[in-house]
């Protein structure tokens, strides 16, 4: 029972990431598009439940913050934010690089569609 809460939880979690790359990318199609899997890797991986070929867990977490930081980028230019906002997320790109885990990234990510909120 306590595992199905807690995939439950995952799930929920990976579909906020992907809400909040889908705010950024879709000013950029170019970009792959946006999906709760690549959170949701992370997780398995980082709790020994991850398949070889998705990666080292470094290497799946420096590709979330590098996906995370376009898609904001792309906010801060293309979004009509207010300054209180704006200034939120370019704090949010210095947090990003400072993250070492998929539960920081969460945490951020959930701070972060706060302030995109109005533009979503």
């Amino acid at each position: 029972m306590k595992l199905e809460k807690e995939e439950k939880t995952n799930e929920t979690k990976g579909m906020l990431y992907e809400a909040y790359l889908n705010r950024g990318l879709r000013f950029d199609r170019r970009q792959k598009r946006a999906s709760k899997m690549e959170l949701l890797n992370l997780m398995n991986t980082e709790n020994g439940k991850g398949f070889k070929f998705h990666g080292s867990a470094e290497k799946q977490l420096k590709e979330l913050k590098e996906r995370l930081t376009k898609a904001t980028q792309l906010m801060i230019k293309h979004l009509d934010l207010d300054d209180v906002n704006e200034k939120a997320l370019i704090n949010f790109l210095e947090d990003i690089k400072y993250s070492h885990n998929s539960e920081e990234i969460v945490q951020l990510v959930d701070e972060a569609l706060y302030f995109t909120q109005e533009n979503k």
